[in-house]
């Protein structure tokens, strides 16, 4: 508890060397959750165990996935920069029971809100032969679409969870990069008391040695779920069109995860 009763304010000054975890990194409670600005459509990487397969085989009933005809392949989708070799397409399957009996919760960028899934999207990524015509490699891959309980233009995780899991969410804390040479220093500012941060990068003079360190804060809260102390920070990216880093508070902060997606690297 803050001793909200102290006349004078108490600041906590603790520094700790940020370490060199893959920010990129989801985890086992916490699954990357993205936000299209173009379909409004939130996705995240379901919890449970999917047959991706499967579903791509109910699906796509007018794609043969094991010697697809040159007609088929004339469909499938080519990315732009990737070679003509490798080649997608997507599908929507409906929700899978056990993804939609759990409850959810999608942590963004200034908050956190329920959500339900409604449907699957899967892919299908297929390797080709240099003539296109024999399959060389296939992978399956997917994502659960949410609504939101109420209209979002973020996305960061998605935990397992129910509103009651959420407390003290406080979007008016401080997370502000020092202005001074050499590595970043931020200060995290809850209250009564003030951390700080030292990042991993040895030189903020220059360019930044990578999309996650160097960078100002855009915006961040702290809130507790089931308990634990969180708090999130979204980054003034320069590379990325989103990224967060999801810190546990104590009398230091941690990195436990990291999301950044359309990213141009």
């Amino acid at each position: 508890m803050r001793l909200l009763f102290f006349s004078v304010l108490v600041i906590i000054a603790t520094t700790v060397q940020a370490q060199p975890d893959d920010l990129l990194s989801g985890t086992d409670r916490f699954h990357h959750a993205f936000y299209d600005r173009f379909t409004n459509e939130v996705t995240f990487e379901p919890f449970q165990e999917i047959n991706w397969e499967a579903k791509a085989r109910t699906t796509l009933k007018w794609l043969n996935l094991d010697k697809p005809t040159h007609g088929q392949i004339a469909r499938l989708r080519v990315e732009e920069g990737e070679d003509e070799t490798y080649r997608s397409v997507e599908f929507r399957a409906p929700i899978d029971p056990a993804v939609g009996a759990s409850t959810y919760l999608l942590i963004y960028a200034t908050g956190i809100v329920p959500i339900q899934p409604v449907e699957l999207k899967g892919s299908v990524n297929f390797t080709f032969d240099k003539s296109i015509s024999v399959v060389k490699e296939r992978s399956f891959s997917g994502v659960a679409v949410a609504k939101p309980q109420h209209s979002v233009t973020s996305a960061a995780f998605a935990v397992l969870g129910k509103p009651a899991d959420v407390q003290d969410v406080d979007p008016s804390v401080k997370f502000v990069r020092r202005k001074q040479a050499g590595s970043a220093v931020y200060d995290f500012t809850d209250g009564s008391r003030t951390i700080t941060w030292v990042t991993s990068s040895k030189d903020c003079s220059g360019k930044p040695a990578s999309e996650y360190e160097c960078q100002d804060a855009e915006s961040a809260f702290s809130f507790r779920l089931a308990g634990q102390h969180l708090l999130l920070v979204k980054w003034k990216d320069s590379f990325c069109d989103s990224s967060y880093t999801l810190f546990s508070v104590d009398t230091a902060l941690k990195e436990i995860a990291g999301n950044g997606y359309d990213c141009d690297l």
